[in-house]
């Protein structure tokens, strides 16, 4: 009879496989190391609140895993702690100390940096003062992160400690900076402004520019000591005015910056136009991507409803990367010929191209750029383009019918009791679209109640004229999207097989 195998007959390699496949499971919540926003689990601090966990702190399916034997417990640590959310607070940076202590930073991959907006102005004593006669425990709390903002950067503490961190982190691949704002802050706004009405003014008040400035120098700093490659930089609410002092920064540093990089997906945080600041930076950027050859994704983006009215090139500056894989841009007023010329240098490469809430200036049409990436794109798979329309339209609409603008990536703070992952990619889309073109029924190719197979479908989007895509240089319907993305991933390998691009005549 056979003898019986047992699980310890496994190789660690496949016992990790199963324990993601649990972990990833609907009934199982896994920590992964990402525990809330103090950015530490409970069982490397020793701190629970979840009244069900035991003495010994399984607070997760991975906790209780960890536990099982010395073995499970090797096999779990790395995934425990492979992700570490640091908080600009005392409180944070203590946790750092004992993560360091117990000598775990060398699994952490993914740190996240969380920032509160810097307390800003000289009249916060008075404003606190008479806050703790209607509120004492909201005063007690803005008075302590006050303090503690003031200590830190006195001492340059947050420096130090990151230095460390960045250090330690040998096995770091992505840094994400993310800034918070809770219910205590927005408490403290109105109570602001209700002082104002009674007349008493006021010049405290939050600033964004100045903490995400710091945050992004000694991020910096730290990844340049560190001696760490391959990085992916993620930052959702970056401050465009807090950049430019980028401009007064070495041309080796940025060099350096850039070459350390191999994704950057940022997001200009505003709520009025910046075409102006952003031009003041185009010499910026054109140092750092000069040096940045090791890209392969990038996302440079703006609000939605002020879009960005520059030219790509005053970002790019006619740079290719020979690793981009992934290239995308959210909120610009740019022309069709701009989006040709960038495509077109990544042609041979390019798998995957994004265009959010991207608006064609006048004399242009969205159908040259499709024509453009069916006839030339070599490898593209995936071709997303959410909420793309004609600037004429898009003004006509946010002026005189106040129409709300939809904004893939809303500008706002992020609460501190939520987690977020900030940068991610939205939900795929499927390849070919429920709904015509006309936003009134569905499209000829699309019809026959429904019920066409999926490899018909994509036989008769194949067959589309550029006429039949219906862009008529005006307006962009959302039932259109989905059709003209269809039919640029349908036909561009058929096109580059058979050296013809019949399709796209004008």
């Amino acid at each position: 009879m056979t003898q019986s195998r047992h699980i310890h007959d496994l190789a660690d390699e496949l016992l990790s496989e199963i324990l993601s496949c649990l972990l990833e499971g609907p009934g199982f919540r896994a920590s992964n190391g990402n525990t809330g926003a103090n950015g530490c689990n409970g069982h490397c601090l020793g701190e629970y609140n979840d009244h069900h966990a035991s003495a010994y702190g399984e607070a997760s399916e991975l906790d209780r895993f960890r536990l099982v034997c010395k073995r499970f417990m090797r096999i779990g640590t790395p995934r425990k702690f492979s992700r570490f959310n640091l908080r600009f607070s005392e409180n944070g940076f203590r946790r750092l100390d004992d993560l360091l202590e117990m000598q775990l930073a060398c699994y952490v991959k993914t740190v996240t940096y969380l920032v509160r907006p810097f307390y800003q102005g000289s009249d916060w004593t008075p404003v606190l003062r008479t806050l703790g006669a209607e509120a004492p425990k909201l005063a007690q709390l803005h008075s302590r992160r006050l303090r503690e903002q003031t200590t830190l950067v006195n001492t340059n503490h947050d420096l130090t400690q990151l230095r460390a961190a960045i250090a330690a982190f040998s096995a770091l691949q992505e840094i994400k900076l993310l800034r918070l704002q809770d219910e205590a802050d927005e408490q403290i706004l109105d109570f602001i402004r209700d002082q104002a009405i009674g007349h008493t003014t006021s010049d405290a008040h939050f600033n964004w520019e100045s903490a995400c400035s710091r945050a992004v120098t000694n991020l910096g700093i730290a990844l340049l000591d560190s001696q760490r490659t391959s990085i992916r930089f993620i930052g959702p609410q970056i401050s465009p005015e807090a950049t430019l002092q980028l401009l007064e920064a070495p041309s080796t540093t940025l060099a350096a910056m850039g070459s350390r990089l191999t994704s950057l997906d940022i997001n200009f945080h505003a709520h009025v136009d910046i075409t102006a600041t952003m031009s003041d930076l185009s010499p910026v950027f054109n140092r750092f991507f000069t040096e940045a050859k090791n890209l392969v994704a990038i996302h440079i983006g703006f609000p939605a409803k002020a879009p960005l009215n520059l030219n790509l090139e005053a970002i790019f500056h006619g740079i290719r990367w020979k690793t981009l894989r992934t290239l995308s841009l959210q909120g610009w007023r740019l022309s069709a010929d701009e989006i040709i010329s960038l495509a077109r240098r990544h042609r041979h490469h390019l798998l995957e191209l994004r265009l959010y809430a991207v608006y064609l200036r006048s004399g242009s049409h969205w159908s040259d750029v499709l024509c453009m990436l069916r006839a030339e794109m070599e490898r593209l798979a995936r071709l997303d383009l959410r909420e793309i329309d004609y600037a004429a339209n898009f003004d006509a609409l946010a002026i005189d019918s106040g129409v709300e603008i939809y904004d893939p990536h809303p500008v706002g703070p992020v609460s501190s009791s939520v987690s977020v992952a900030a940068g991610t990619s939205p939900p795929e889309r499927p390849l070919l679209p429920a709904f015509g073109t006309n936003g009134h029924g569905h499209h000829p190719a699309l019809a026959s109640g429904g019920r066409l197979s999926r490899r018909r479908s994509l036989e008769k989007v194949r067959s589309l004229t550029v006429e039949e895509l219906g862009d008529d240089g005006m307006r962009v319907h959302r039932d259109q999207v989905h059709l003209w993305e269809a039919w640029v991933l349908s036909g561009m390998q058929r096109e580059m097989q058979n050296g013809n691009s019949h399709w796209c005549s004008r």
